[in-house]
């Protein structure tokens, strides 16, 4: 079913807070809806709701769920869940959840739970679970 005009107006008009930046350089500084496809440019603000996929860069603060994806970068905030994909960076904070992927680099914070994949690197703070893998 196509979508009429004014239809895409009032969603964008309900969804969508575009702003202009220093350069006039247009850009979206809000959005009230999910997104079912890629996001290909970087995400400055939060994101309040759930990732489905990976991660394919860096995530500069906290991760207040669970990473069931992969991380291709380094997370660089504490993870409030579980990790249950492969980070194939470091972790620069704690993990208050289990590590069940591989963690390529170094967890230089504490692991609150279970350890079940390998860390490539070194653990800098305290697991507090049980180291299954290396």
């Amino acid at each position: 079913m196509k979508l009429t005009d004014k239809e895409i107006l009032d969603f964008v008009k309900e969804n969508i807070t575009i702003v202009k930046d220093m350069a006039g350089h247009i850009e979206i500084e809000e959005v009230l809806c999910s997104i079912r496809g890629n996001v290909v440019g970087d995400v400055g603000g939060n994101v309040y709701r759930h990732v489905y996929g990976n991660v394919c860069g860096d995530v500069g603060g906290n991760v207040c769920g669970d990473v069931d994806g992969n991380v291709y970068g380094n997370v660089c905030g504490d993870v409030y869940g579980n990790v249950c994909g492969d980070v194939d960076g470091n972790v620069y904070g704690n993990v208050y959840g289990n590590v069940c992927g591989d963690v390529d680099g170094n967890v230089y914070g504490n692991v609150c739970g279970d350890v079940c994949g390998n860390i490539g690197g070194n653990i800098g703070g305290n697991v507090r679970g049980n180291v299954c893998g290396s």
